[in-house]
């Protein structure tokens, strides 16, 4: 495995940090991940140790904000930043690996981003996967004092931050998965108000669009999952009308299915689903419509 990292320009000249993991011989197709809220690439060393050895390119960057690039603790100005910053990343995922199917994966604030991307631009994915669906947020990812603080003060003071009560067992079951969230130096729990609300809005623009998607998905989601009930992932996963479609719901599984304890059955799940969406990229398996 080889693995390169560097810097790009993300929208209004935000100095973001990316890293690429490689296989030894020409990788088969690219995944390119977008986290969640506070964390940053390197939470995602189950996908990186499995399918990398398997053939694929992994790639994902530090969101604004986030870890190792420049920006406010947990501020955007606008959702659309987060949605330019992938549309520029995925080019530059491009260059790296020029002519190979991509799949973009989304995981919690990543999946609504993801869903947000590709309901604006959705030439040149071979699919997306969309894990722990950010679309009902319960608990402590959405307290009801904190949405009206949000909505209060976003248009007065955008920038102010509060701190979530976000603890690393709601994440996974694994101990020491928990731990090492709680203890990583690059993990924050900061939201600003402008993120509150820019979040909401988001949530209603997508949920009314699930009709618009067109392009294959994959849907994960832990049963259990005490932030993004997984009610919410399935509600619009029926409502979405591209045939090719599919979810899987984890049983007793909290918010993070690949940091789980049964890590390795999702990420087996992802496998197969990128190993038939590459065959029907190169035309040798058929579709569901045809």
């Amino acid at each position: 495995m080889k693995e390169q990292t560097g810097h790009f320009e993300g929208v209004r000249g935000f100095q973001l940090f990316y890293k690429a993991w490689l296989p030894d011989s020409s990788p088969k197709a690219v995944l390119a991940i977008v986290h969640g809220a506070g964390e940053h690439i390197d939470r995602y060393e189950n996908l990186v140790d499995a399918l990398v050895p398997a053939g694929f390119m992994l790639t994902g960057y530090d969101q604004r904000g986030h870890g190792r690039s420049e920006g406010q603790r947990g501020h955007i100005n606008s959702w659309s930043e987060y949605r330019e910053d992938i549309r520029i990343f995925l080019a530059l995922a491009g260059k790296l690996a020029p002519g190979l199917p991509l799949f973009l994966f989304g995981h919690s604030m990543g999946s609504l981003e993801v869903l947000d991307y590709i309901l604006h631009y959705s030439d040149g994915l071979a699919g997306a996967i969309i894990s722990g669906t950010g679309l009902d947020p319960k608990g402590s990812a959405a307290p009801p004092h904190l949405v009206l603080l949000a909505k209060a003060l976003t248009s007065v003071v955008p920038s102010t931050v509060v701190r979530m009560k976000l603890e690393g067992s709601s994440l996974s079951r694994n101990p020491q998965v928990a731990k090492a969230y709680m203890e990583d130096p690059l993990v924050h729990r900061y939201r600003s108000v402008r993120w509150g609300t820019e979040s909401l809005k988001v949530i209603e623009w997508i949920k009314s669009r699930a009709g618009e998607i067109n392009m294959p998905v994959l849907f994960l989601h832990g049963e259990c999952d005490p932030l993004l009930t997984a009610a919410g992932a399935q509600r619009f996963f029926e409502q979405v009308r591209f045939p090719d479609k599919t979810i899987h719901v984890y049983p007793g599984c909290l918010h993070e299915p690949h940091n789980d304890l049964d890590y390795k059955q999702v990420i087996s799940d992802i496998e197969s689903w990128m190993d038939r969406h590459i065959a029907i990229a190169h035309g040798s398996v058929r579709t569901p419509e045809g």
